[in-house]
């Protein structure tokens, strides 16, 4: 069942009938990475000179932007040029939202999604299917380099939603099954979920994991626990948080394969992947990737550009990440760009008194659209008590309350067994991290009870 022909053949049907060319553009991008340095950088090029254009013609923020410069798109000949384009922000894209959306195309093809970022302020913005069709190519390519081959299954840690909590166990199995990536949720992952997954490892056999870095390096150290071993990974694959080197360790001696970082987002999918040689590189014929060198003293922000987003272009954009970029070659064959990441987005996993555990993502969902609600924190202090930091924002106070309820109640449901006492406080502000960086999510709690914490660092389409 797990033949590479028979499900290779199984995913291209799945993808055919679901309108999806993945494969096909996969076979497009294949040999992207290997090709010469200058060829990377005059493709490139090529590609933003042409969302260049289209964003002056149909995406009314930069057809203004263009007007207010006294240029035109195909003004900008040079790297240079383009270096001196202002940059977008997080408060420009909540200001000019409606703006930065093309308008030759119906809103309701469109798929809403959300990301927060360093301020803690919720962002929302939109992608097409033909971005999410790219952004899963391009995960396919990161997963090349271990010696998987599409069809091979591939174990997914993510997040669950209500489309997923609402299938029959049949039906979740068969879409897992034809889709050729079995997903395993991190916001059900106390120890008895996780002797659950075992099992189903044995039996879907995958090939290789991709999801959240702490999720599958606790997965790792609960079989390490029971003495467990899983056979016939070729490569773990980690995202939307930063993997930090005991993670590392014990994944790659777990598993017995290399990890690999990936760096994303959710504004702007597979920016960078690392490489064999443990060496990040940009993944240039998705993203530019440039340093603010407006920027103080000290880590730089990062500014991207997506050459995939058509629908929503976000150019220059910075996305309060900090990294730097490098002119070093590597040995591993690939000529993409290197790149360094040094501060990225933080989230804890929360331990609930059922022995229950839950990523800090399912909290952070849970005011995704909240009218009325500018920053936010949730804050556990002890097992079974959280307190959620509210800064009110512009918006209807009736609409702030009931998403605070609605959480509440969701909160609650974790562990009916034993309620959790959420105490909910409006806030002036709420403090920076020491590294300036917004926390959604802390928790005094890990998985034993001590008191601890962990950092984290973006998506394939579910």
């Amino acid at each position: 069942m797990n033949g590479n022909f028979f499900g290779r053949a199984l995913l291209t049907l799945t993808c055919r009938m679901r309108g999806f060319d993945t494969l096909g553009v996969l076979r497009k991008i294949e040999g992207a990475p290997f090709r010469s340095r200058d060829e990377i950088r005059e493709n490139q090029f090529r590609a933003l000179s042409t969302l260049l254009a289209h964003s002056e013609t149909h995406v009314p923020y930069y057809r203004a932007l263009f007007g207010s410069l006294g240029i035109r798109s195909h003004d900008i000949r040079t790297w240079d040029d383009f270096f001196k384009l202002p940059i977008l922000t997080k408060d420009i894209i909540r200001e000019k939202q409606r703006e930065l959306i093309r308008e030759d195309v119906p809103l309701e093809t469109l798929r809403p999604h959300f990301s927060g970022g360093s301020t803690g302020v919720p962002l929302k913005f939109l992608r097409s299917r033909d971005y999410m069709v790219a952004s899963d190519a391009g995960s396919y390519r990161n997963l090349l380099q271990c010696g998987w081959r599409p069809g091979e299954m591939i174990a997914f840690f993510w997040g669950g939603n209500e489309k997923l909590y609402g299938m029959s166990r049949v039906e979740f199995e068969l879409r897992q099954f034809v889709r050729r990536t079995y997903q395993f949720d991190p916001f059900h992952s106390g120890e008895e979920d996780m002797a659950k997954w075992a099992k189903t490892f044995q039996r879907v056999q995958p090939r290789v994991i991709l999801g959240y870095a702490s999720t599958i390096a606790r997965f790792a150290a609960f079989l390490d626990s029971q003495k467990n071993s899983i056979g016939g990974i070729k490569g773990v694959f980690t995202t939307a948080e930063k993997l930090y080197k005991p993670q590392r360790e014990v994944i790659e001696r777990v598993f017995r394969c290399k990890a690999f970082d990936c760096y994303g987002s959710s504004e702007v999918q597979n920016i960078a992947a690392e490489c064999p040689n443990g060496k990040m590189h940009v993944n240039a014929d998705f993203v530019v990737v440039e340093e603010d060198k407006t920027a103080d003293a000290g880590p730089r922000p990062l500014l991207l550009t997506s050459l995939k987003n058509w629908s929503m272009p976000f150019i220059r954009y910075r996305n309060e990440d900090c990294g730097s970029l490098s002119q070093e070659n590597c040995s591993c064959g690939k000529n993409f760009p290197l790149m360094r990441l040094e501060i990225a987005r933080t989230s804890d996993n929360f331990l609930f008194p059922n022995g229950r555990v839950v990523h800090g993502e399912f909290f952070t969902h849970l005011m995704y659209g909240g009218d009325g609600i500018a920053i936010f924190q949730f804050h556990q202090t002890a097992v079974d008590e959280i307190i959620l930091s509210i800064v009110p924002g512009p918006g209807s106070p009736e609409s702030r309350e009931a998403k605070i309820q609605d959480s509440i109640r969701q909160i609650q449901s974790l562990s009916p067994e034993h309620p959790v006492r959420v105490e909910v406080r409006e806030v002036d502000a709420i403090p920076l991290s020491t590294a300036g960086k917004h926390r959604f999510t802390r928790s005094d709690v890990n998985s034993t009870g001590a008191a601890a914490q962990t950092e984290t660092t973006a998506e394939m389409s579910s």
